[in-house]
């Protein structure tokens, strides 16, 4: 009885406690409360109000430096995705004048986009065998990547491979035809 007694008491007392008092909230909480309440959040107001002004926070500045990157990233896929096949004399490997400053964009976009790697592919015409066409092929390949490693490319972002007459750009039996197949293209893994 005694124990019941005391706890009757502990329960009469914890009950006074928890009366609803009245809580002042300090402006800054006042205005979250107001904000709860309406669903308008005020500081996003002042936020706006001051990027009116000229004053702008760091987070949007943030915003910017990641939306620039994205551009910039997107213009690299984009200028990548546009890299334009590298023609070939007949029965040559050598890479002609005019292929150098094509060659010097893809350098420089492989510098620029470390993580990328591309594969170049080696291509003749129908004329010749099987393995001679491989072997060229190869030797395209081989021509162009060593262009690309002398002017800064790391070695191990770019991989050779051949395909002789197997894989034609225009399988047309004229000389058009045969000139627009012996080729190196470039392709981004």
């Amino acid at each position: 009885m005694k124990y019941m007694a005391l706890l009757l008491t502990v329960c009469v007392l914890m009950s006074m406690g928890c009366a609803s008092k009245q809580v002042e909230l300090s402006p800054p909480d006042q205005q979250q409360l107001q904000s709860a309440r309406t669903g308008k959040d005020e500081s996003l107001q002042g936020r706006d109000k001051r990027l009116k002004e000229g004053v702008v926070e760091e987070e949007e500045l943030a915003k910017r430096d990641r939306d620039r990157m994205r551009d910039a990233y997107l213009k690299d896929q984009k200028d990548a995705s546009q890299f334009k096949d590298i023609l070939f004399d007949f029965d040559s490997y050598a890479i002609r004048d005019e292929y150098f400053p094509r060659l010097n964009e893809i350098g420089n976009w492989l510098k620029r986009n470390k993580g990328a790697k591309i594969t170049i592919e080696g291509h003749c015409d129908e004329k010749g065998t099987v393995e001679y066409n491989l072997a060229l092929g190869q030797k395209r390949a081989e021509s162009v990547k060593a262009y690309l490693v002398k002017s800064g490319v790391d070695t191990a972002k770019v991989k050779t491979i051949s395909y002789g007459k197997e894989l034609p750009a225009d399988p047309g039996h004229t000389e058009d035809a045969w000139a627009r197949n012996r080729r190196a293209s470039i392709k981004i893994d």
